[in-house]
C-alpha cells in the first residue's frame, strides 16, 4: 500500500491489507489505532507496540487478546477493569487477580463467574449486590 491509501485509510489498512504494510506504516497505524490492533493483529505486534495499546486500551486488551498478556499486563488490565475482566477472561486470572475483580465488581462475578466463586465468594457478592 502506498503511504497516500493507508493516512487516507488507516483502519481499513490495519485490518484488510496488513500483509502489504512496511513496518513504519505498521508502527504508524498501531499508534494511531491501537484498540484495532490489538482487536485485529496483537499477535504482530512487538512487546513495545503491545504495551502501547494495553496501557491507553486495557479494556480491549482484556477483551480481545487476554491469551497474548503477560501476567504483569493483565494485572494493570484489571486493576482498571476489573468487571471486564470477570466478563472475558476469568480463566486466565491468579487466584488474588480472581479475588481482586469479584471484590471490586460483585455483580459481574455473580454474573458470568458464579460456578468459579467460593461459597465465601458467593456470599460476599450477594451481600454486596443485596
Amino acid at each position: 500500500m502506498t503511504d497516500e491509501e493507508v493516512w487516507k485509510k488507516p483502519w481499513e489498512a490495519l485490518k484488510y491489507f496488513l500483509d502489504e504494510l512496511t513496518a513504519e506504516q505498521f508502527d504508524y497505524l498501531v499508534h494511531k489505532l491501537p484498540r484495532t490492533a490489538l482487536k485485529h493483529c496483537a499477535d504482530k505486534l512487538t512487546p513495545e507496540q503491545l504495551n502501547y495499546c494495553i496501557r491507553g486500551n486495557p479494556w480491549e486488551a482484556l477483551r480481545y487478546c487476554a491469551d497474548k498478556l503477560t501476567h504483569e499486563q493483565i494485572d494493570y488490565c484489571i486493576h482498571a477493569w476489573p468487571a471486564t475482566a470477570l466478563a472475558c477472561c476469568a480463566d486466565k486470572l491468579t487466584e488474588e487477580q480472581f479475588d481482586y475483580c469479584m471484590r471490586e465488581s460483585p455483580s459481574t462475578a455473580l454474573k458470568y463467574c458464579a460456578k468459579k466463586l467460593t461459597s465465601e465468594q458467593k456470599q460476599y457478592c450477594e451481600e454486596k449486590t443485596k
